[in-house]
């Protein structure tokens, strides 16, 4: 395998022995930073059972050891299988969204596709997420180390990699090309995306870790709401100082309807629910595997394949479709900005994890009041950070203790 700037490298178009680009500029990702409010349009009559369906995968995740599925545990979706279910139909589809603008023989299908999980967590204060989760990146010791002491910082901030690969191999990190969240409600802490990317292979200190952070993006959930960025980056949902927005109602936006009018569902329901959803080319994710049988047959969302006869009849509607203005060609307009500046008297505070097999101080320096308020602007907010507004301190590297590594 060829690593290009933290990716696998693409290939040549058109070369029938999948010759490595190393010259042309990069296809992919085409933004450092995209979403989307409306991006996927799911039908009002099966928002429910999708969240089910997302229940499901993450009780599959949450499983004791010793069971088939260990908590932590993700999916991979190889880019030529056909879906069996209606969660890994929206997960190829936002696959094939994302990479259909490369041109044939850019990267080997039989080695490609959508690394994928789900998270739900429950959000009935309203302060930020209050059940353990995480992404595909951490290990559990590295995500309990993150947010002991702070129930509101649940996603603690983390880079998306093979991190099987890393251990095997101590210092490769590889990334997917475009990582993407999708939100199936409206509640909970906003995703947080700072333009920080992990070190290279040859920085053995992570002192990249410590470059000025001059950016960042806030991502509020929001049903159909689509974001997607440089699989590199640094994210996480820092809910203490970037909590979730007040008064949310929880909306679906139907096929039919235009995007402004927007239906109400249950609001009793104040959990986050998100399909978390990365795309890989030129590389499997080395223990990620096929969502297994048995769980597919537990989804109760209706799924049949588009191309095939259905089977249920002219009454069968999709549960979701793409939003035609959704168009990833271009950029996104965001109409929040906001600037955070660090305050010598009171800053926000500072939290002590574990990145890229370190110990590293992320200390938040802005005044909390204006973390908060910056949150509160709107569903996506453009962070610009001042210097040291935002810094990451790197310490001692990780003693290796033997454990075995599980993703959160």
């Amino acid at each position: 395998m060829i690593i290009r700037d933290g990716f696998p490298a693409l290939h040549t178009p058109g070369s029938k022995t999948f010759q490595p680009n190393l010259k042309d500029e990069e296809p992919i990702p085409r933004h450092t930073f995209w979403f989307h409010e409306n991006a996927i349009q799911f039908h009002p009559n099966h928002l429910e059972s999708l969240r089910h369906d997302c229940e499901t995968v993450f009780t599959a995740r949450d499983k004791p050891d010793g069971a088939a599925y260990s908590a932590g545990q993700t999916f991979f979706l190889p880019a030529n299988k056909s879906p069996r279910c209606a969660l890994e139909a929206l997960t190829i589809m936002i696959f094939q969204k994302h990479t259909e603008h490369l041109p044939p023989g850019t990267f080997n299908p039989n080695i490609s596709g959508a690394n994928w999980w789900t998270l739900v967590m429950d959000n009935d204060d309203d302060d930020g997420i209050n059940e353990k989760g995480g992404g595909t990146t951490e290990t559990s010791k590295d995500h309990e180390e993150s947010t002991e002491g702070n129930d509101d910082d649940e996603v603690g901030l983390h880079f998306d990699a093979d991190y099987e690969l890393e251990e095997q191999t101590t210092n490769i990190l590889l990334h997917p090309r475009v990582a993407t969240v999708t939100y199936l409600s409206d509640y909970g802490a906003p995703t947080a995306i700072f333009n920080l990317k992990s070190p290279s292979m040859d920085d053995v200190e992570r002192k990249a870790l410590e470059k000025p952070i001059d950016k960042a993006w806030l991502s509020h959930p929001q049903v159909g709401k689509h974001t997607a960025f440089d699989g590199r980056l640094l994210h996480g949902a820092p809910g203490l100082y970037f909590p979730s927005r007040r008064n949310n109602t929880t909306t679906v936006t139907t096929d039919v309807e235009p995007p402004v009018k927007r239906q109400k569902v249950d609001t009793a329901n104040r959990k986050r629910y998100t399909l978390l959803v990365n795309v890989w080319l030129n590389h499997w994710v080395m223990d990620a595997a096929l969502l297994d049988e048995e769980v597919c047959a537990q989804m109760k969302t209706p799924w049949e394949d588009p191309n095939s006869i259905l089977k249920q009849g002219d009454s069968y509607t999709p549960p979701f479709s793409w939003n035609a203005a959704a168009d990833l060609s271009k950029p996104s307009q965001i109409s929040s900005k906001v600037k955070l500046e660090p305050s010598s008297v009171d800053p926000a505070g500072e939290d002590d994890i574990t990145l890229c097999n370190h110990h590293v101080t992320v200390r938040y320096n802005p005044l909390m009041a204006e973390c908060h308020g910056a949150s509160n602007q709107s569903s996506t907010v453009e962070l610009e950070l001042a210097r040291d507004a935002i810094q990451l301190e790197v310490g001692d590297a990780l003693e290796d203790d033997g454990g075995e590594q599980g993703k959160s």
